[in-house]
């Protein structure tokens, strides 16, 4: 509890002069509400006087009222204003840390946490937070305003009256109390259940093709309605509550009247109370109900926010691999690659793996140079230009950017040097010109548009969307086919130069005219000062300078295309077969 207090404090109180202002503004709400039944009591009293009464008084105090309600007006306007608008603040700054804090992580938090898990804490729990810092600090000021200056008032009138008063509010107060206990064990369950079925969703939906291939819908339909059906039975046992504190609470002002009525009504038959004083005494104990009615709505919005918290934490309070590493400065960044990439021994080991994936690769990357990467499926390839990239981190010693070794660098040090295509391409829910535009806003220097779409043999397709290049691609790039957005991606690429470019596996989808042109734009214009490419075609590999040959994780030889024919059965082979 502790800790989540201290989590609060630290971003309200960027904010105290903003909520500063909200409870002075809430004090004198309070103030303004309690004060104006006795100017009520007044007028009752001078009316109950008939004839006799002063109409003069009768006229000014009718007047103070209407002020008085005018002036309430605005300054409850004032305080929601004042308090609600930092809630507001909050979840923008909570949000925005929760990304950044979030693109620090590597790949081992995301293996253990599904997508679905984390949009959900990123909505759900910083809405709780909200609430608390909103609307829960609001009606927290209105109790506690409230229940000191009322409870006064009402002792000043009949201090016997308020005890009977007070019985009744203390009996369901530990009912509501009984019920918030039960309220918090179903609301982490909810909570944890909301997560699971926001993660399984995405999944699914992302997944939706092979789902209609395989034929599973009725599957995916039963594990959906499974934690449907749990998250449902959570939030009603949740609702069982809530429809029996809620009444409670609403009926207590009725609960007061009744006993007001009764004792108030036998003092005014024996002459202790006015008119005046009993209505004003009712309308003091209707002012009483509505903060201990917000109580149980506080109480509620705390917990859950309480809750909310604990998950947020659980991502605020994780160390981000390059959150203690300052930046290089631009000019530093742009000599990191000038003595080249050296890789001295290099092993990797998965975070949740018993072996290594790689062991022991040694070789160098000049500028300038074109390296191929080639080995079977699982030979370790993309495992290591996820190294190269900066997306895995080896151990200190093994990888270095010229005298610089990659565990010092942050990963936007490295990836102003590095730039990756990937086989499994991503496309953006925005324009064709928008997704190859896409990141280039802190380049030093762009290539035009049409070139580089021209490079990427996407011109000819281009023209034949209606839209062309502000052609919308779908969620995920769906109305495009897999070639098209490799080359999409690949023209992202080209678009901002680079030092070093590493494809993986670009030529996959596309066909055998587009590959051999995609290879001569490569090769002849060099998009980039060096080049990596991953592939298992030799029409590609038999251009570079040299190609390293992975087998099991490890090095099997290395050398250009005629050495690589002579020490390697699995090059020769594969040049064979593509021959």
């Amino acid at each position: 509890m502790l800790s989540k207090l201290k989590f609060l404090l630290r971003y309200t109180h960027r904010y105290k002069w903003w909520y500063t202002g909200g409870f002075l503004f809430l004090g004198l709400t309070i103030w303004t509400s309690v004060t104006i039944p006795e100017y009520i009591q007044k007028s009752i009293d001078i009316i109950s006087q008939g004839e006799t009464g002063n109409r003069e008084d009768f006229y000014n105090y009718v007047l103070i009222i209407l002020g008085m309600a005018l002036v309430l007006i605005l300054i409850r306007t004032l305080s929601r204003v004042l308090i609600f608008v930092p809630g507001r603040l909050i979840e923008k700054q909570l949000k925005g840390e929760m990304f950044r804090k979030l693109s620090f992580f590597g790949k081992d938090y995301y293996d253990s946490n599904s997508t679905g898990s984390i949009i959900s804490r990123i909505n759900n729990d910083i809405n709780g937070v909200r609430m608390i810092t909103g609307f829960g600090l609001l009606q927290t000021g209105n109790i506690l305003f409230s229940l000191s200056l009322t409870p006064y008032k009402m002792w000043n009138l009949s201090p016997a009256l308020t005890l009977y008063c007070i019985a009744p509010m203390i009996i369901i107060f530990i009912l509501v109390r009984i019920g918030m206990v039960i309220m918090v064990k179903n609301t982490h369950r909810r909570m944890d259940t909301l997560q699971q079925l926001s993660g399984k969703t995405i999944s699914f939906l992302s997944g939706n093709g092979v789902i209609k291939s395989y034929n599973i819908h009725k599957w995916a339909e039963q594990e959906v309605e499974k934690e449907n059906t749990s998250l449902f039975n959570y939030t009603l046992k949740i609702t069982w509550v809530r429809s029996f504190i809620i009444p409670l609470l609403a009926n207590l002002e009725q609960v007061l009247k009744i006993v007001v009525l009764f004792v108030g009504g036998m003092y005014v038959i024996e002459g202790k109370f006015t008119i005046g004083q009993l209505t004003e005494y009712i309308a003091y104990s209707a002012l009483l109900t509505h903060p201990i009615m917000g109580l149980g709505w506080v109480l509620t919005v705390f917990q859950q926010g309480f809750v909310g918290i604990s998950s947020i934490q659980t991502i605020m309070g994780r160390k981000g691999q390059d959150e203690d590493k300052k930046h290089l400065p631009v000019s530093n960044q742009r000599q990191l690659f000038d003595k080249g990439i050296h890789l001295r021994d290099l092993t990797y080991t998965y975070h949740n793996g018993e072996h290594p994936e790689l062991k022991n690769i040694s070789f160098s990357i000049k500028p300038g140079q074109v390296v191929g990467i080639t080995g079977k499926v699982g030979s370790g390839k993309t495992t290591l230009i996820n190294l190269l990239n900066g997306y895995l981190r080896p151990e200190k010693g093994q990888l270095y950017m010229g005298d610089k070794d990659v565990t010092d660098l942050t990963a936007s040090d490295i990836r102003s040097v590095v730039k990756t295509v990937t086989q499994e391409v991503f496309l953006f829910s925005d324009t064709i010109k928008n997704n190859v535009i896409f990141g280039s806003e802190q380049a030093e220097s762009t290539n035009d548009f049409t070139d580089v779409i021209y490079k990427s043999a996407f011109a000819d397709e281009l023209t034949r969307f209606p839209k062309q290049a502000e052609t919308l691609v779908g969620e995920k790039g769906i109305m495009l086919s897999g070639g098209q957005k490799q080359r999409i991606s690949l023209a992202r690429a080209l678009y901002a130069p680079c030092k070093l470019l590493i494809l993986d596996d670009v030529f996959s989808a596309v066909d055998t005219d587009t590959e051999r042109f995609l290879i001569k734009q490569i090769f002849e214009n060099h998009p980039s000062e060096s080049l990596v490419i991953v592939s298992n075609r030799t029409s590609v590999l038999e251009k570079t300078d040299f190609t390293v040959v992975l087998e099991n994780g490890e090095i099997e030889t290395i050398g250009n295309h005629k050495e690589l024919l002579k020490r390697s059965d699995f090059y020769r082979e594969t040049w064979e077969l593509q021959k």
